[in-house]
């Protein structure tokens, strides 16, 4: 399969919204609402997260995977088509929003490595600048897509990120993407994980209609051996809307922003635990172990 050539203008992108005051955003856009996870044991060598979409409205991203060096997870377009996407920085101010990636050295970019059948590969500007990739992905309300971060050191000073997310169909990991870049200094660690729901479309429409999914916990690969995350922080941007909510799903936390949504489950900025259900991703996260250690000892074309 050639890789798919897409329009890239609705991919996700903060630097508009971040550049607004509080109460032009509440005009333009829902409110962008986090979960910062705690308690795991870190850093880590791998990430892993199920995001489950439950409602959705076009110009809608839900972010995965956040961590230390670049976001992962899928969005539906504006022209409803549904994409998974996968960005890394390069050492830049991820709040430059005129930040322009021709500007940057070519010894200091984000460089692809990898990218996966179907995956189109370019880089990105506008808050701050790096690498990113991104591919059709029918991704359904109410199925969980499964993703996950892995990282290595690529020489010295460089490290390299590789987003896998699971192909239902296969039962099994497909790679993605994998970056190179300066960040963290070739220090092959992950740290500072979170995810969201963004609405990116801030058309004024767009902040009248819900978007909602659940997360589970973050699991985190450390010493040999996994720990998932205990609670995690309900927070949002400087978007002055009210119309957010958070709480514990069956075995992890979920977000909602837009519409009618209001405030009545976990108030904004504070902590909470995630729902006590079992957990079934034992058998996908054993596996995904296995096809990192297999792309890492197989070169790079």
């Amino acid at each position: 399969m050639k890789r798919i050539l897409m329009t890239l203008g609705f991919v996700f992108c903060a630097a508009f919204a971040m550049a607004q005051s509080g109460e032009e955003q509440a005009a333009r856009q829902a409110r962008s609402v986090h979960l910062q996870f705690r308690k795991w044991k870190g850093p880590a060598s791998v990430f892993y997260v199920e995001t489950t979409p439950t409602q959705v409205y076009p110009g809608t991203y839900f972010c995965s995977l956040g961590f230390n060096g670049g976001y992962s997870g899928i969005q539906e377009l504006p022209d409803g088509r549904r994409v998974a996407i996968f960005s890394v920085w390069e050492p830049s101010d991820p709040f430059n929003y005129e930040a322009h990636p021709d500007a940057v050295e070519e010894n200091k970019r984000t460089k692809d490595l990898y990218a996966g059948e179907g995956v189109e590969v370019t880089r990105f500007g506008g808050e701050g600048t790096g690498g990113k990739s991104m591919m059709l992905y029918n991704w359904e309300l109410g199925k969980p897509v499964c993703m996950a971060i892995s990282v290595a050191n690529d020489g010295k000073y460089r490290t390299a990120y590789t987003c896998w997310i699971w192909d239902a169909q296969k039962q099994d990991w497909f790679r993605m993407a994998t970056f190179t870049t300066l960040v963290n200094d070739g220090h092959a660690e992950l740290d500072m994980p979170y995810a969201f729901v963004e609405d990116f479309w801030r058309n004024g429409e767009s902040r009248n209609h819900v978007r909602s999914a659940s997360f589970s916990r973050l699991w985190a690969w450390n010493n040999a051996q996994w720990t998932a995350s205990e609670e995690a922080a309900f927070t949002a941007d400087n978007n002055t809307l009210t119309t957010v909510d958070a709480g514990p799903s069956a075995n992890g936390f979920w977000l909602a922003t837009g519409g009618t949504t209001s405030n009545v489950s976990i108030p904004l900025w504070n902590r909470f635990k995630p729902g006590g259900a079992p957990d079934d991703s034992a058998a996908r996260r054993v596996r995904l172990l296995e096809v990192i250690k297999a792309a890492e000892e197989t070169p790079t074309p």
